[in-house]
C-alpha cells in the first residue's frame, strides 16, 4: 500500500506540491490571506475555480478570516481552532496529509493552509451541475411515484432518506479507483439486511481494484463470477427510488454509484424479473400479471424453434390444410432461415433506432415495414407466417425488457432456434434441462438465484407469482437462503 504524505509546516511547499500534483493547470486557484494584526498568519485557500460555489467562499471563509481578532486565543492556536470558531461552513473537516487535500479539491471542496502548521482543514463548497429531478422514463409505470435518480449521489441519497423514515438506514461509502477515484455507497436497513449478502458484496468492493469507474456496469460485473455468469444478470438496476426502498425492506443490499443514475439492487434473483412497481399500487393484475410475464418468457424463447421444429419434422402429421397454410409455399427461405434473417434485421432495426437523430426514426421504421413487412412477403422470400411469429416473439420479449432480461432472451432464442433445426425435439428438451440445471446452480453474491422456487420456500410465495395483501407483505420477515460468502 503507498505511503502517504504528511502535509509541510511550510505554505509555499504545500502550494507547490498541490500545484504538481495538478499538472499545473490553470483552473486551481490560489487565494493567499494575510489575517490577524497582534499575530499575523500567512494562509492560502486552494480549490478549482469550477467546482466550488464562490459566494460561500467570500461569505463563510474569507470574511471570517479577516475578522479574526478576538475570536480565537492565540496561546493556544491550531488549526482546529479555526475549524470551530472562525469559518461558518457546516461541513468541515481537518486534514494530515496531501492525499486528503487533493481528494477534497476533486469533490470540489475549500482547502485552508497556514504557514507553520503541518496541517489543512477542507471545507465543503461544492457547487456541481446536475439536472433536476425528473420522471422516470425507462421504466413508466401507470401508477406509483414518478420521479426518478439523478446522477448526483448526495442527491440520491437524500431522497432516498426522505423516504425511509428510520434511522437505521446506514450508508458505507467508498472511494473506488487509483487513476480517478469516484464514490460507492453500500445503503442496507440494519436489522433487516441479510448479514451474510451484505458480508459478500462488501468483500467484493473491497477487492475490486480498477483505474476508474466510469460506469455503474463495471460494478455490476464485479458482483458476478465471470466463469458461471455469462447469461443471467446477477443484479438488478433501477432508476425508481420506489423500488430501491422496496428491496431495502425486504433485506436486500442497494449499491449508488456517482455520476450514474440508478441503484444496484443484491441480490438480483430471477422472480424480481416478473415483479414491477404499479402491482404494489393498484389491485388490477395482482393474481395474473405475474404468470402473464412468466408465460410471455417462455413463448419469447420457444416460439421460433417450436414452428422450425414442426415445419421441419412433423409437417407431414399435420392436417394437411394447417400444414399448406403454415408450412408449404413456393419462399425463396425455409422457415429456420426466415427466422435469422427477421431476427437480424429486426435487431438491426432497434440498435439503428437508438443512434439516429429523432427526426429521422419514423423515416427508418417506414422503410423497414416496406422491406420486411410488404416486400420480402410479397416477393416471396419469406412466409408471412413466420413474420408473425417474429412480431409476437418480440412482442412478447418487451414485458421483461425493463428488467435486463433482453439479452438472456435474445441469446436463449437464438441457441434454442438452432438446436431445434439441426436436433429437432429432442435437442430442445435436453437443452431446457440443462438450462434449468444451469439456473438452479446460479448465485447471486451467494444466494440461489431461482430463490424462492428453488430451494422452495412456501413463506414467499405471498410476493412471487402473485402479489397477496399488502399487510402481510409488509409485516413478513423475509431472508435468503444457502448465503454463502466465497
Amino acid at each position: 500500500m503507498k505511503k502517504k504524505k504528511p502535509i509541510h509546516s511550510t505554505l509555499e511547499n504545500n502550494i507547490k506540491v498541490l500545484q504538481n500534483c495538478f499538472n499545473q493547470t490553470t483552473s486551481l486557484s490560489i487565494r493567499k490571506l494575510q489575517v490577524g494584526t497582534e499575530h499575523t498568519l500567512y494562509m492560502a485557500l486552494v480549490y478549482l475555480d469550477e467546482m466550488v460555489n464562490k459566494d460561500k467562499i467570500e461569505t463563510q471563509i474569507i470574511e471570517p478570516l479577516l475578522e479574526i481578532e478576538g475570536k480565537i486565543e492565540w496561546e493556544n492556536f491550531c488549526m482546529e481552532n479555526i475549524a470551530q470558531k472562525v469559518i461558518k461552513i457546516a461541513g468541515i473537516s481537518v486534514a494530515s496529509t496531501l492525499e486528503e487535500l487533493a481528494d477534497g479539491i476533486l469533490d470540489g471542496h475549500t482547502i485552508l493552509l497556514t504557514d507553520g502548521y503541518a496541517s489543512g482543514i477542507i471545507a465543503k463548497t461544492p457547487q456541481m451541475k446536475e439536472r433536476s429531478l425528473e420522471q422516470v422514463v425507462s421504466e413508466r409505470s401507470p401508477k406509483g411515484t414518478m420521479v426518478g435518480l439523478t446522477e448526483k449521489l448526495d442527491t440520491n441519497i437524500g431522497l432516498l432518506r426522505g423516504m425511509i423514515k428510520t434511522s437505521n438506514l446506514c450508508t458505507d461509502t467508498k472511494n473506488i479507483g487509483s487513476l480517478s477515484k469516484t464514490a460507492i455507497s453500500i445503503l442496507y436497513i440494519q436489522g433487516v439486511v441479510d448479514q451474510d449478502v451484505l458480508k459478500e458484496v462488501r468483500r467484493r468492493i473491497d477487492k475490486l481494484e480498477v483505474n476508474y469507474v466510469l460506469e455503474a456496469r463495471l460494478i455490476e460485473e464485479a458482483m458476478e463470477d465471470s466463469s458461471k455468469d455469462f447469461l443471467f444478470n446477477m443484479s438488478e438496476t433501477t432508476e425508481r427510488p420506489d423500488v430501491v426502498v422496496s428491496s431495502l425492506y425486504d433485506s436486500k443490499v442497494v449499491l449508488l454509484v456517482d455520476g450514474n443514475p440508478y441503484g444496484i439492487i443484491l441480490p438480483g434473483l430471477f422472480v424480481s424479473s416478473l415483479q414491477a412497481p404499479d402491482e404494489y399500487n393498484q389491485k388490477f393484475g395482482r393474481f395474473s400479471i405475474r404468470l402473464i410475464r412468466l408465460i410471455s418468457f417462455i413463448l419469447t424463447i420457444y416460439i421460433p424453434s417450436a414452428y422450425v421444429v414442426v415445419s421441419k419434422f412433423y409437417s407431414d402429421q399435420v392436417p394437411k390444410n394447417v400444414a399448406e397454410t403454415l408450412f408449404k409455399g413456393d419462399e425463396l427461405l425455409s422457415p429456420f432461415w426466415s427466422m435469422i434473417v427477421l431476427f437480424f434485421l429486426l435487431t438491426v432495426l432497434a440498435d439503428a433506432i437508438f443512434r439516429i437523430p429523432q427526426s429521422a426514426i419514423i423515416f427508418v421504421s417506414l422503410l423497414a415495414t416496406i422491406a420486411i413487412g410488404e416486400t420480402a412477403v410479397s416477393a416471396k422470400i419469406i412466409h408471412p407466417f413466420s413474420l408473425i411469429l417474429v412480431a409476437i416473439t418480440y412482442l412478447t420479449s418487451l414485458l421483461l425488457a425493463s428488467k435486463q432480461m433482453a439479452a438472456p432472451t435474445n441469446t436463449l432464442r437464438f441457441a434454442f432456434l438452432w438446436i431445434g433445426n439441426f436436433i429437432g425435439i429432442t435437442g430442445i428438451v435436453i437443452g431446457t434441462t440443462i438450462l434449468i440445471l444451469y439456473m438452479v446452480f446460479l448465485r447471486s453474491v451467494g444466494v440461489p438465484y431461482l430463490t424462492p422456487i428453488i430451494p422452495f420456500r412456501i413463506e414467499e410465495f405471498k410476493d412471487t407469482f402473485f402479489r397477496g395483501r399488502l399487510e402481510k407483505i409488509n409485516n413478513g420477515k423475509h431472508g435468503f437462503p444457502n448465503a454463502e460468502c466465497k
